[in-house]
């Protein structure tokens, strides 16, 4: 008897501080080919490209400016010079006119490679100019693969291969990397925080078509003369050696000194198109660390420890995105003068502990600057500590600064897009406060011209105390809930951003009971939270809420706010609804697929309904924690009753359901004797009867 869960319902975005405009990054991969030429070419040419397209869109949506980012990797044949490097407006099989040039050419910005024929190339090009237009640029976003990026050389001036755009989806995982960790431990010091950026573009069946991971490590702590040899993700759960799946090359012929000092970053780009079809455990690891990264892990070998000297396993994190737009009048005091803007997105990845707080962050700094003067060098790119009236100190640097680190623009426009790594312990408590308070924090751009700050940003506007406007349940408005059941509490300012699950390892086995400084009190008894955000909150509510009417509070980082009462009795039952038309989240037992009109229920089907507000079991469960059923049993809830267009249909059971908080499933057999296409299914416990919900039937 199989028990399993449909996680509809639990999650409703709501949208907070939108700004006029807004800015977006859209990633793109390619594989360059000689074979793709046309004509094809002989030589056996190839290279990995990363096209990230930054964009600038008005407040309805419209693109109105922006930045594309080229990130090539080449591997030719042989020496060769780059004479020109573009994005073609051309389907595969098709040579067709330049649309987006970068500013390689044979005459005046020519790049030599030598015999191994590797180079990464990077280049930035700005749109809206007199060969780039944003028409271009919203058809290649809408239609990548009537697109290719092409490399040019003087021995092959018409093109030394090329591929077609593909769109790629992104992950950000990390890793809190210890020698404690490695199997067995090593008698080392040393640790470190790694993230991993990794790109997949699916082709037309789902599959993965090509691939790369951007490898982002800081360590500290090493010895003195160590040497790095190698680097690699690779598959095993906690406390088991695997293979490495994804090599960054790091080798013992292809080493890396340590840094004098013990701490250093180590940034390495690894491109996995071809993809190896005689090493199909790549695109199982690509797509298990965007599904199960937990059962991966990262290490970092040594001369001294050639096993693994520190890792830990892949974590996936929570994006939690501040949209924000930096201007010169926002600097204390403002500058004077200068008309230039910052249209800038600030997602800050987090894994979280168990209790909600930060075990490890980082933060992705994707600023589209604009109207400087020409040319003009920024020197630094920060998350600062400080009211919106004050300055304060720099709490979450990019790495951006006046040395190695600068960036120049030579025509005052273009894009910044860096991730970093939060490395130390004020740096996790600093991301903790700014997620329970991001007005206290603020973004600045600095430049050699104006080096206190040339524009900034607080994160967010100041957030008013929470206003609790009602109580549902998945299907509608409520005033009476019972203990244990997940409900959704309704209102505005109820939290300073948006925070669910998604950055908890596995093996969660308890909800938290606040996420970024927010927690609900039901009957002044703090309630586990599912999620957080400006408009909607969901928790469960506490088993040991007492009976009758109780208040529901919830407080952030600006106070608690009214109380708002709710009535709680024994059982409140609500079945979970997948769409408008009060479709049930029913499935079938025999395969677990939903149930609907195109695949509908039939006389002598075991059904299985999802609900809540069952209250308690037997066994009974504790409050937040994910049910684990005892040794050979269920915890079963108290008697049910359900009819399916009137008629009683025998129950097969009634539990909570495993590996969740608050949510139910009930097994039914679909009695005979029913008419038409759509039955109303009710669920009761006792004489309280659940909300009606609509299956269909055959």
């Amino acid at each position: 008897m199989k028990k399993t869960i449909l996680t509809c319902g639990l999650y409703l975005l709501s949208a907070f501080g939108l700004a006029a405009q807004t800015a977006e990054t859209i990633p793109f991969l390619a594989l360059m080919e000689s074979k793709n030429e046309v004509p094809a070419v002989p030589e056996n040419h190839s290279g990995n490209v990363i096209i990230w397209v930054h964009t600038i869109r008005d407040a309805q949506g419209a693109i109105t400016s922006g930045s594309v980012d080229f990130d090539v990797a080449t591997r030719f044949a042989n020496a060769v010079t780059v004479t020109g490097l573009h994005i073609h407006n051309g389907p595969a099989g098709v040579n067709a006119g330049i649309v987006v040039p970068t500013d390689v050419n044979a005459t005046t910005n020519s790049i030599a490679i030598d015999a191994t024929g590797r180079l990464r190339i990077q280049k930035q090009v700005q749109f809206p100019a007199s060969n780039v237009t944003i028409a271009t640029i919203t058809d290649m976003i809408a239609n990548p693969q009537a697109y290719y990026v092409n490399i040019h050389t003087t021995t092959n001036g018409g093109g030394a291969m090329r591929g077609q755009l593909m769109r790629a989806e992104a992950t950000v995982l990390m890793g809190l990397m210890s020698t404690a960790n490695e199997v067995p431990p090593v008698n080392a010091t040393g640790s470190a925080i790694s993230s991993v950026m990794l790109l997949r573009a699916l082709d037309a069946s789902g599959g993965v078509a090509l691939a790369t991971a951007l490898f982002n490590l800081d360590y500290t702590g090493v010895a003195a003369g160590t040497t790095f040899t190698g680097f690699h993700i690779h598959n095993g759960v906690a406390g088991i050696n695997g293979g490495v799946i994804i090599n960054t090359g790091l080798s013992g012929t292809n080493t890396l000194a340590a840094d004098p000092s013990g701490a250093g970053n180590i940034n390495i780009p690894v491109y996995m198109s071809p993809l190896d079809v005689s090493f199909p455990a790549e695109v199982g690891t690509v797509n298990g660390l965007f599904t199960t990264p937990q059962n991966h892990y990262i290490n970092i070998h040594t001369t001294q420890f050639g096993g693994g000297i520190m890792r830990d396993q892949m974590r996936p994190t929570e994006q939690v995105n501040f949209k924000v737009n930096l201007s010169p009048a926002n600097e204390v005091p403002p500058i004077a003068g200068l008309t230039a803007s910052g249209v800038t997105q600030v997602p800050v990845f987090v894994a979280r502990n168990p209790d909600g707080t930060a075990a490890a962050a980082a933060v992705l700094f994707d600023v589209n600057y604009r109207g400087f003067p020409a040319p003009t060098t920024i020197t630094g790119l920060h998350v600062h500590r400080g009211a919106v009236d004050a300055n304060g100190a720099i709490v979450l640097p990019s790495g951006v600064d006046a040395n190695a680190n600068k960036v120049v623009s030579d025509t005052g426009n273009g894009n910044i897009f860096k991730l970093a790594n939060v490395t130390t312990a004020a740096g996790l408590t600093a991301v903790n406060d700014l997620l329970a308070n991001p007005n206290a924090f603020y973004e600045n751009l600095h430049t050699t011209v104006n080096g206190g700050g040339a524009m900034r940003s607080q994160l967010t506007p100041v957030l008013a105390k929470a206003t609790v406007g009602g109580v549902a349940n998945n299907a509608s408005t409520i005033t009476t809930v019972a203990p244990g059941a997940v409900i959704s509490i309704y209102g505005t300012n109820l939290s300073p951003v948006f925070s669910g699950l998604d950055g908890f390892a596995a093996g969660l086995t308890a909800l938290p009971q606040g996420l970024n400084g927010v927690s609900v009190t039901i009957g002044g008894v703090k309630a586990p939270v599912y999620f957080v955000s400006g408009n909607q909150i969901n928790v469960q509510v506490p088993f040991s809420v007492a009976a009758g009417s109780q208040p529901v509070v919830v407080t952030t980082s600006s106070g608690a706010s009214t109380a708002f009462n709710v009535t709680v009795a024994a059982a409140a039952p609500s079945i979970f609804v997948i769409d408008s038309a009060g479709t049930g989240a029913v499935v079938n037992n025999a395969d677990f697929s939903l149930i609907t009109a195109a695949n509908r229920a039939k006389a002598g089907d075991t059904i299985v309904i999802y609900s809540t507000g069952l209250g308690q079991t037997t066994p009974a469960v504790d409050t937040g924690t994910l049910v684990v059923p005892p040794s050979g049993g269920f915890n079963n809830t108290g008697t049910v009753t359900v009819t399916i267009g009137g008629v009683n249909a025998p129950i097969v059971y009634s539990i909570a359901s495993p590996g969740f908080a608050g949510l139910y499933q009930t097994a039914v057999t679909v009695p005979s004797g029913l008419t038409g296409s759509s039955a109303p299914l009710i669920l009761r416990s006792g004489t309280t009867a659940s909300n009606t919900v609509n299956l269909a039937i055959q």
